[in-house]
């Protein structure tokens, strides 16, 4: 815990919001940084993503609950296209190019809501978008919010309504975008996030961008990837329908005295209530994720989920990486019990590493585990890092695998499962004690090998393992007293 403290702190150039800091003083609105030293300061300093799925161990699990709180009311504040920023750039000019952000925003929602002293209050905590509603969306302009719960409501019914615009800064003609991404093609910068009526999912991203953290964008025309992603992932990703599904589920249980919205207007202009959306989903996600070992699919693993659902590269729909860990942990309910241990089965003996998770099964022919960002050769595979999620092992989705490994793993008892995650916690130890920054890496090469291309203390490489301990220790207790 005591590792977290050093992502927390105030800057001059990247208070969490710069208007405010004018008046209040930017000592007074320190925020979360992604990594140490890469992220310390300047606009590359906070990012949605990274601060979500950071938030629950480097700020609940340590008790500062009204830092939590602080950063979430920030970022509610500058919803825009019903989405949560992924560059918040002190809420000046934020970037909206990430299509999973908004749902680990709703997951911490929800995860302060559960642990903080404050509990559901919240949710009637004051917001008001620095972007009113009408300028983005005369269609939604009477959901303007004035509530952390009408956020909550406003960002559900611009999914359900269906997402399109173009990134602010991008421009027309040849030159488009240059200032905010020199390495993307014109395409890239049309955002969409499309709802299905007839499953609940929720699909988005083309293949020109890259819309979750699997991010990397080409960037070496001698290689030939300088503006492709490596991995689009577009579609339905399953780690959204998982974060979705989550907060479907919540937001269908809460009183409606607290949240007092009960459905949204479809693309067709029906009235779907949230408990048949989150009843939608779970009557789908089976059928369409599951891959059978008896299915005759071109999938080299079978027993698996589906990493995509739709992707413009199809193979990619059915590559093993450790994404769908992130929904058997926020929506265990989705998952057929036999078919998640399988599927975690395959994980632990694929994708585990000495520190962090394969992002790619090393069996895949597009496996390459070792990143170097300088590579300026010409095999368009690794050429300026093509393959930072091609196989690299990044820390922070451990701590989602240990959690889904809790609840479904092949060992009998919660104890024994609860051991087994322990052992796979032992380099973590060892490496806090001994690096210099008292932290874990963003990721390492391949068998844990050190990337000197590596950001060496990142937040969400401390904080999922550190949740995930938090919610072992939890199941464990209730497990014992079970018996």
């Amino acid at each position: 815990a005591l590792a977290t403290a050093q992502f927390w702190g105030a800057t001059k150039s990247a208070p969490l919001h710069w208007d405010r800091a004018q008046k209040e003083g930017w000592h007074s609105l320190p925020s979360l940084c992604a990594g140490l030293p890469h992220f310390s300061a300047g606009f590359m300093r906070n990012w949605g993503r990274d601060t979500f799925i950071s938030l629950r161990g480097c700020l609940l699990v340590t008790g500062r609950f009204e830092e939590a709180r602080s950063t979430l009311l920030v970022y509610a504040s500058v919803v825009r296209h019903g989405l949560c920023p992924n560059l918040l750039d002190a809420a000046n000019r934020p970037r909206y190019n990430a299509r999973d952000a908004t749902w680990f925003f709703l997951q911490a929602v929800q995860d302060y809501v559960l642990e903080s002293p404050e509990g559901l209050d919240f949710l009637d905590a004051p917001v008001s978008l620095k972007w009113p509603v009408k300028s983005w969306d005369a269609d939604l302009a009477d959901l303007e919010p004035q509530t952390m719960a009408d956020v909550i409501h406003l960002i559900f019914a611009a999914h359900a309504k269906g997402i399109n615009f173009r990134e602010w800064g991008a421009g027309k003609g040849p030159d488009a975008g240059k200032g905010i991404d020199d390495h993307m093609t014109d395409q890239g910068f049309d955002v969409s996030v499309r709802f299905d009526e007839e499953t609940g999912l929720i699909f988005g991203g083309s293949e020109s961008n890259c819309g979750t953290w699997m991010d990397k964008m080409g960037s070496s025309a001698k290689a030939g990837n300088h503006g492709l992603p490596a991995t689009p992932r577009d579609g339905a990703a399953v780690e959204i329908v998982g974060l979705l599904k989550s907060t479907l589920r919540w937001v269908s249980g809460l009183d409606r005295a607290k949240f007092k919205h009960g459905s949204v207007k479809t693309p067709t202009g029906k009235t779907l209530s949230y408990a048949e959306w989150n009843e939608r989903l779970q009557n789908n996600f089976e059928r369409l994720f599951w891959i059978d070992p008896d299915e005759r699919t071109s999938a080299a693993v079978t027993g698996i989920y589906r990493d995509t659902l739709g992707a413009t590269r199809r193979w990619q729909d059915l590559q093993l990486r450790p994404n769908f860990c992130i929904a058997m942990a926020v929506a265990p309910e989705l998952f057929t019990p036999a078919h998640a241990r399988q599927a975690l089965g395959a994980v632990s003996e694929r994708l585990v590493g000495p520190l962090g998770m394969c992002t790619l099964d090393p069996a895949d022919e597009e496996y390459h585990g070792d990143y170097h960002n300088d590579d300026d050769s010409d095999d368009k595979a690794v050429a300026h890092g093509w393959n930072y999620h091609q196989g690299p092992e990044w820390v922070w989705p451990l701590g989602f695998f240990l959690e889904a490994w809790q609840r479904f793993g092949n060992l009998d008892g919660a104890a024994a499962r609860g051991r087994r995650a322990m052992r796979w916690l032992l380099s973590h130890r060892a490496t806090l004690r001994s690096a210099p920054w008292r932290s874990l890496p963003e990721l390492t090469n391949s068998k844990g090998q050190h990337c000197s291309h590596s950001c060496p203390a990142q937040a969400w490489s401390i904080a999922t393992p550190l949740a995930a301990l938090r919610a072992i220790e939890a199941q464990t207790a209730v497990a014992g007293t079970r018996r």
